[in-house]
């Protein structure tokens, strides 16, 4: 009985999409503040793409980024590797799901002021780290050119945390090395934060941009979303001189 027990939950945690660290990769004890040449990245015309796996991602964790490389004059585009579409679930209706999780990403995306946005069709909650999805990363960035390259951490992520977000930093940051244009990797949803934005003056705007993914989130559930979101960005504002701030790992592209 217990074997089949251990079995049963081995094969839940095999299938979900989710990731658990009982023993993460501890992150450095001191983070020291290093500036990506922030004033080149709020700087009119400068070039930057959002790599996530899924739609939502961008408005959960870096609305307030958004919205400030807006108000900057910033080209920013956006790439998203999976549909959200849950299709490894058997009762979901992935088609559904796929129309409505990309309409809702275009209605956000046009909000924060997107120049362009690509989804790559990869399956959601199965993202592989494989040389064919960096390949068509690396060829979807090679036409945007960007200077800056805004991703998920995945080498410090938090202890639970989705495999397709891990799995989509991983990919980016093999990606950039194939274009010679990016200059910087912020990675973000981090324990290693050493560069935060000051978001405080556009913090309401943020909250509504997650108001769009009407799919994902509603009523209480979006009520608790916001408040996970702001306590975050109290956290990360101990690291900039606002209220609330989000933060990054920033890495120089070295070649």
């Amino acid at each position: 009985m217990y074997g089949t027990l251990i079995g049963l939950a081995w094969g839940f945690m095999a299938y979900q999409p989710m990731a658990f660290d009982i023993t993460p990769r501890p992150a450095p004890k001191a983070s020291p503040k290093i500036d990506p040449d922030a004033q080149r990245l709020f700087a009119k015309g400068t070039r930057v793409v959002v790599v996530t796996a899924h739609p939502d991602d961008s408005e959960y964790y870096i609305g307030g980024t958004l919205l400030k490389l807006q108000q900057a004059g910033a080209e920013v585009s956006q790439v998203v590797l999976t549909d959200g579409d849950k299709g490894y679930y058997p009762w979901e209706d992935a088609a559904k799901n796929r129309k409505i999780r990309r309409a809702e990403q275009l209605e956000a995306s046009r909000t924060w002021g997107a120049q362009e946005l690509h989804f790559l069709g990869f399956p959601d909650g199965r993202l592989q780290t494989s040389e064919e999805v960096v390949a068509k990363l690396a060829q979807t960035l090679q036409k945007l050119r960007p200077e800056y390259v805004l991703a998920f951490d995945d080498e410090y992520p938090p202890r639970v945390s989705h495999q397709d977000h891990r799995r989509s930093g991983t990919v980016a940051r093999a990606a950039v090395q194939k274009v010679p244009t990016v200059r910087w990797t912020l990675l973000f949803n981090t324990r290693a934060v050493d560069f935060a934005i000051d978001v405080s003056e556009v913090w309401e705007k943020r909250k509504e941009l997650l108001a769009i993914h009407r799919s994902q989130f509603q009523g209480e559930k979006l009520q608790g979303v916001q408040y996970a979101i702001e306590e975050a960005a109290m956290n990360d504002a101990e690291k900039s001189e606002g209220t609330y701030a989000e933060g990054y790992r920033a890495l120089r592209v070295e070649r």
